[in-house]
């Protein structure tokens, strides 16, 4: 009996996924639908591609030897498909169909929604699917499939972190400031500001980090009284008088802040590169990626440069 392609594809999202209910969210199929392609699979090869005396328990999917050599050769099918997708798309000089980006609030909404807006306005075929999600999930996501690129924050000097199979680039870097309430007394001396409230990130996220960097360079930790994971919510904290904070000049441009103010050049809060990662391979990227990665490199340049 012959193998059917279609069902070797299910299976390489099976294992790129780690389970079926995964895989059939990235395939948008029903899970019943994943199990019996993969079942009908096994009676095709003759072989049992599932080790199920490992599942249950929350624990991921494994394959057996056999269901990861098949998985290997439903990678090259995925690949052999996705060239001629790609070449097809070049013959006919345009790329078109769905592409899936995610990403953090603040860069969706400077970076993603005015590049997918200038395809629209430009009549591309692109059809975007723009998800917010943080960076682990994205990952995940973008290894199973169900992302096609994703935009990610690091703060520089930081090395990128190498996953096989995924690619990256930097589209632009970000320098953060230290915000403080107008009504504060000048000078914005680093030991003094440091002794003052502060409105800071959860511990983990980049902002929370630049503020621990200041602290070892100004000896002191700082007095963390609320905490907030978006940019929009610490300004209006910032504004309202009830302590210091760490942005980044990009929320700083875009987002309302009466009542805060900007310390001066004395305090150098460091910066953070805005880098977007896709799936690398023979096949990957797609042209309709390629697509949206060159709209949000242009976006990126007008960002650096206004105007």
């Amino acid at each position: 009996m012959s193998l059917d392609p279609r069902r070797l594809l299910v299976l390489r999202a099976v294992r790129r996924a780690g389970g079926v209910l995964p895989a059939a969210r990235a395939l948008h199929l029903t899970p019943s639908a994943v199990s019996q392609a993969v079942s009908r699979l096994e009676q095709e090869a003759g072989l049992a591609l599932v080790d199920r005396s490992r599942r249950g328990g929350g624990r991921t999917l494994e394959l057996t030897a056999a269901g990861h050599a098949l998985a290997d050769r439903a990678e090259e099918v995925a690949d052999a498909l996705a060239l001629a997708e790609r070449e097809t798309a070049s013959l006919r000089g345009a790329a078109a169909g769905p592409v899936r980006v995610g990403g953090f609030a603040t860069v969706l909404r400077r970076l993603v929604a005015p590049a997918v807006g200038a395809l629209a306005l430009a009549g591309s075929a692109v059809e975007p699917e723009v998800v917010e999600v943080d960076e682990a999930s994205g990952l995940r996501a973008l290894r199973a499939g169900r992302l096609d690129l994703l935009l990610v924050e690091r703060a520089l000097g930081d090395a990128a972190r190498a996953v096989p199979g995924l690619a990256g680039e930097d589209l632009m870097h970000d320098a953060y400031r230290v915000v403080v309430p107008a009504a504060w007394p000048r000078p914005d001396e680093l030991g003094e500001l440091l002794a003052r409230p502060w409105v800071a990130a959860p511990p983990g996220q980049a902002a929370r980090v630049v503020l621990d960097r200041l602290a070892a360079a100004g000896g002191r930790q700082p007095v963390v009284r609320h905490t907030c994971t978006e940019a929009s919510a610490m300004l209006a904290l910032v504004g309202a008088g009830l302590g210091a904070a760490v942005v980044t000049e990009l929320a700083l441009a875009h987002l309302p802040h009466p009542g805060a103010r900007a310390t001066a050049g004395s305090i150098d809060a460091g910066s953070r590169g805005l880098s977007v990662v896709h799936r690398s391979g023979r096949a990957d990227p797609s042209p309709v990626v390629v697509a949206v990665l060159e709209a949000l490199r242009l976006q990126a340049g007008e960002e650096v440069e206004p105007g």
